[in-house]
């Protein structure tokens, strides 16, 4: 029994790979030790990412998707089955790759690393909605009111329909409902913004969420007593909301419970939705949710609007422009108009921006999209500063944590510049990569295969070190970590090494060497361990010239461009005013 039980630890104790064939790997056999941080060297062209990615990972998903349907298979889009004979032992597998592709115009960095998921739980809850218009919070509006508004939509258009709202927002076929509301002498019925009659009412799918109204009344005459009587009723029926249609008018949505005080905007229940730009609930009408505005085809779109949507985004790369509705922040105008009661949040965010019409002596609540507008680092900062008090606190005490813990993360691993509504297209492979990591740190998973290509291109060597310790921290909590890495210090922080090569392309496919830090170093066939010893320089890396003193003193010093052009000498390269992305009219020579 005890040589069993050696033997299931050994084989789940390690990866195990027989006959490996896929693009120039020359049939081989590799074993990875699991729970470990394993880095996979050699020259380019030698196998690592043929290893990691088109094998390990490729076949991971393999696994996954045969534990599926065969119709939930059909829209995952499966990569070739590699060329191995066996794999044993593979856990589930994540790769992490250098690429700014995944995600459409719509992904940030808030919504990547579900930060914005937890703002819009923050703001859906402990939210007061202000009036777009008049910029008061909403409060009880009175049914006279109400009243008021509709017999002045009468005046102006010859008939209106009165819906209230029977199902919002739920998951359901939802038939007893509907079934009540005929036996009641009701007749027509909206949903998910469609109207019908009961006769040709559709099946509801009971896996989608739908919304449901149904008429209650018809306007057709300006008569102040007819009306008040209508909507009274639909009043009663819909818990003080309903929904006002017409030819050219609506829907228009009215409650005694969520009104403007002042100009009598009624508004709905905050909902998380309300803050998707993902969503229609959510996204500025004019930009849909992208923050740009750019050409489209006019067309019925139906139910791929989203893909094409996503397509011509693309192909209008440098034609788009700062949609002028939402000034890039994505999101409707009552989203935008939400503000978050807290203490302290006009001296924090003082600090990283100018505050507009704001005196020293009113409180500032900030909205979603002031969060969005500051940095990594910066949104961090301020939250340790603001206080919540009352109700909003018992909200905030389990949300702040979260969002906290995966700002951190984003500060660890070298990202606490990025703004959190920065779009992830404009990213670089590099941060795209490490946005990723930070979201996959931030969903606390154990027993994963992570798989990453490169992670420290483009990082400062400080970044680096911080960087290893959050891949170590992840392999602390059960997972197996696997990198493709040419820099030194992610290679000398390895549990294991293997070693691809010897060459590459034809010339490479086979392991040279694999073992820990110490044995590749010892291993005199492997140029990893030659490296490690005693350094490679580049043959064609040559002595830098030195630079004459006055020269560099003179350039330094300079203030004009009219002293640069008169005494700049040969061999040098001035660039002057440059402002490009987030250059601050710099000048360098």
């Amino acid at each position: 029994m005890k040589r069993i039980n050696e033997k299931v630890k050994d084989v789940f104790g390690r990866i195990e790979i027989i006959g490996a064939r896929e693009h120039n790997l020359k049939n081989i056999n590799v074993q990875i030790p699991r729970n470990s941080f394993v880095v996979l060297t050699g020259v380019s062209g030698s196998g690592k990412s043929t290893l990691a990615f088109d094998l390990l990972f490729a076949e991971g998903q393999h696994r996954f998707l045969d534990s599926l349907s065969t119709y939930a298979r059909q829209y995952v889009e499966q990569l070739p089955r590699p060329e191995v004979d066996y794999i044993t032992g593979l856990p589930p597998s994540v790769s992490i790759e250098q690429r700014t592709s995944r995600g459409g115009g719509k992904s940030t960095v808030a919504t990547v690393t579900e930060v914005q998921h937890f703002f819009r739980l923050l703001y859906s809850r402990a939210g007061v909605i202000f009036c777009p218009d008049c910029q008061i919070p909403v409060g009880r509006c009175d049914e006279d009111d109400i009243i008021d508004q509709v017999y002045k939509l009468a005046k102006d258009k010859a008939r209106l329909s009165v819906f209230v709202p029977l199902i919002k927002n739920k998951k359901g076929t939802h038939a007893q409902i509907i079934s009540d509301a005929i036996s009641s002498g009701l007749d027509t019925f909206r949903v998910d913004g469609k109207i019908y009659k009961s006769k040709e009412l559709p099946a509801l799918d009971r896996y989608k969420e739908h919304n449901l109204e149904v008429e209650t009344g018809k306007i057709d005459r300006t008569d102040i007593v007819y009306i008040s009587q209508i909507i009274r009723r639909a009043l009663e029926m819909g818990n003080g909301e309903i929904i006002i249609l017409g030819s050219g008018v609506g829907p228009k949505y009215f409650s005694t419970i969520r009104a403007c005080p002042v100009c009598g905007l009624s508004v709905e229940e905050l909902d998380p939705r309300l803050f998707s730009y993902n969503s229609p609930h959510g996204w500025c009408p004019k930009c849909r949710g992208f923050g740009e505005i750019f050409y489209l085809p006019d067309v019925d779109r139906g139910a791929r609007a989203g893909a094409i949507e996503e397509s011509w985004y693309e192909w209008m790369e440098g034609k788009r422009e700062i949609c002028p509705a939402c000034n890039g922040t994505r999101l409707n105008r009552v989203a935008r108009s939400v503000r978050l009661p807290v203490i302290g949040a006009r001296d924090a965010f003082s600090e990283f921006v100018k505050l507009e019409g704001i005196s020293d002596e009113n409180e500032y609540w900030p909205r979603i999209t002031d969060f969005g507008g500051l940095s990594v680092k910066a949104v961090d900062s301020v939250l340790t500063r603001i206080k919540f008090d009352g109700r909003a606190r018992l909200i905030a005490q389990d949300i702040i944590p979260e969002i906290r813990a995966r700002l951190k993360i984003m500060i660890e691993v070298g990202l606490g510049y990025l703004q959190l509504d920065r779009s992830v297209p404009t990213l670089s492979g590099g941060e795209a990569q490490r946005i990723r990591l930070a979201a996959q740190l931030g969903s606390s998973l154990s027993g994963v295969l992570y798989i990453l290509d490169e992670p420290t291109i483009g990082l400062h060597p400080y970044d680096n070190q911080r960087l290893i310790r959050i891949l170590k921290r992840l392999k602390d909590r059960g997972n197996s970590v696997v990198v493709v890495e040419h820099d030194e210090a992610m290679i000398r922080s390895a549990d294991y090494i293997i070693d691809l090569g010897p060459g590459g392309g034809v010339n490479g496919g086979r392991v040279v060497a694999c073992g820990s830090v110490d044995e590749i170093i010892k291993n005199k066939d492997s140029i990893t361990g030659r490296y490690l010893r005693s350094g490679i320089q580049h043959p064609a890396r040559l002595k830098r010239r030195p630079v004459d003193e006055q020269v560099m003193h003179r350039l330094c010093n300079s203030t004009c461009r009219s002293d640069l052009d008169l005494e700049l000498p040969d061999g040098y390269i001035l660039l002057q005013n440059a402002r490009m992305h987030n250059l601050k009219n710099i000048s360098i020579s």
